[in-house]
């Protein structure tokens, strides 16, 4: 049986690993670059989309794909920016990796809470888009929240999956939900006017079960650095790039992650 006092000490020593990292001026990691970077222009828009290109795609400890795919997103913000509703989609190159999700966000002073139906169906091609059966979908959806503390440079997140391909099988042959948990902590350790150097730690783990959809124990799977900066393009276009250095010892596995906004 699962260990929950082995998941609580987890979790105590996530949170309390992250005051020895650094210091330096907040921003979101590991995928955000300075907002600054990305507002081009003030004025108010109801619907945007953005264009990023990568040489791989990372995810909470995760090499998603490890062939060079581009992402999508189309979304709609209200005119304060703290809500989102949109559509996110991502495909390979060489097309073995595709991708569809749906999302919505709403920021509320230092929290920030999203809900992602994340349908990646490069495994499931005979999935129907709309099944979220767990025998036979290709989805899962995944609850978070996550915490800002601006004085620490510090960032908490805690995300859930409650529905979909998050399963395990009982000692009675059951096919049971694991709602798998990951637990994140974030700091910026160094920026500058137009650059930030990012370190983040992951863990996860399941009160259901062992084993849980990152791994097959529980346990930190997600190290990784991140630094992120705008190239300046004919003297008036800026270009946001960032790189991820991830190593997930769950997996035994690392990867190094470059990615560019394209707009």
């Amino acid at each position: 049986m699962f260990n929950k006092i082995r998941i609580s000490s987890l979790i105590l020593f996530l949170c309390a690993s992250n005051f020895m990292f650094g210091q330096g001026d907040y921003q979101p990691i590991p995928d955000q670059l300075p907002k600054d970077s990305l507002e081009t222009e003030k004025s108010y828009r109801p619907f945007e989309f953005n264009l990023t290109m990568k040489n791989m795609h990372l995810w909470r400890g995760y090499r998603v794909t490890d062939e060079a795919m581009t992402a999508a997103n189309v979304y709609y913000v209200t005119s304060d920016g703290n809500f989102k509703a949109g559509l996110w989609g991502g495909v390979g190159f060489a097309g073995n990796y595709t991708e569809f999700d749906y999302y919505i966000t709403y920021d509320y002073k230092n929290w920030s809470f999203a809900i992602w139906d994340i349908n990646n169906y490069t495994d499931f091609p005979e999935a129907e888009i709309f099944n979220y059966d767990r025998r036979e979908t290709s989805h899962f959806i995944d609850v978070s929240a996550t915490y800002r503390v601006d004085a620490i440079p510090l960032q908490l997140g805690w995300s859930t999956i409650v529905q979909g391909r998050d399963t395990y099988i009982t000692s009675r042959g059951d096919l049971r939900n694991a709602f798998t948990n990951y637990v994140e902590a974030s700091y910026i350790v160094a920026s500058g006017g137009d650059w930030n150097l990012g370190v983040y730690v992951g863990a996860a783990f399941s009160f259901e079960s062992e084993t849980h959809f990152y791994g097959d124990r529980p346990g930190f799977n997600n190290y990784g650095a991140t630094y992120s900066k705008t190239v300046k393009l004919f003297d008036r276009h800026t270009l946001p790039v960032s790189a991820t250095a991830m190593w997930n010892n769950l997996q035994e596995y690392g990867a190094l992650e470059v990615a560019v906004n394209l707009f």
